[in-house]
């Protein structure tokens, strides 16, 4: 029968003609994330609403892209007063399309939804350069269904990031530790790392435990509980 309960999410559908979401510590090649990771959407996030402060919210992350090329760029490297420069293979992904959810306070969601439609200035995801533009922004309903009781299961619509405390069985993919959120402790940033699997649409279905789905039947990876979400 699954749940009734109707809950309310905003749903992004983001293009990027290019995009390198770059992985911490990768010093002699550029390597990309599949997708950006969950650092950088809240990031983006709190851009757009001109946050001071973490808000809190929970986000999911899906999406595609057509390909990926490697580009040969200078990057510059300082070291005390020194600047030094040197060639760096810079991974891209090309023709990127992103499908968000955000769960968080309506207020939270309204304001979002307002600052984007305000706004002046083009918004970026990675790097500045990496351009996004948002071609759909709306507040989508959503329930949690049960598959053992609907005896059913879904296949993915995108690419997506699925943390693994959801504990799905035969799921398969890159199995990744995701910067979140960080405090500074001891003049450092010490993040807050979520485990994840990045699953591929083509070879994954969803087939046992708990699913939110939103209106247009597409599966919601949240990226904590959403229970007592302030």
């Amino acid at each position: 029968m699954g749940c009734d309960l109707m809950m309310k999410a905003l749903k992004l559908k983001i293009y990027q003609e290019m995009a390198c979401y770059k992985k911490p510590f990768a010093l002699k090649v550029a390597e990309t994330y599949p997708l950006p990771p969950y650092s950088t959407i809240k990031g983006f996030l709190h851009y757009i609403l001109k946050a001071q402060n973490y808000i809190d919210m929970a986000i999911s992350v899906q999406g595609d892209y057509e390909d990926k090329f490697v580009n040969l760029q200078t990057y510059y490297f300082f070291k005390g007063k020194e600047v030094t420069k040197a060639p760096l293979n810079v991974h891209y992904l090309h023709n990127v399309n992103l499908i968000i959810h955000i769960y968080a306070n309506e207020n939270i969601l309204n304001n979002i939804y307002e600052n984007v439609y305000s706004s002046k200035e083009f918004f970026s995801i990675g790097r500045r350069e990496d351009i996004a533009r948002i071609d759909e922004i709306k507040l989508v309903e959503f329930k949690q269904l049960d598959l053992f009781e609907e005896m059913s299961s879904f296949d993915l619509n995108y690419s997506a990031y699925i943390p693994k405390f959801y504990g799905y069985e035969g799921i398969t993919g890159i199995n990744y530790s995701l910067n979140y959120k960080y405090e500074i402790k001891n003049n450092l940033r010490e993040w807050e790392k979520i485990n994840v699997i990045y699953a591929e649409k083509e070879s994954n279905s969803i087939t046992n435990g708990k699913v939110y789905v939103d209106e247009e039947e597409d599966i919601i990876f949240f990226n904590k509980e959403i229970e007592g979400l302030s």
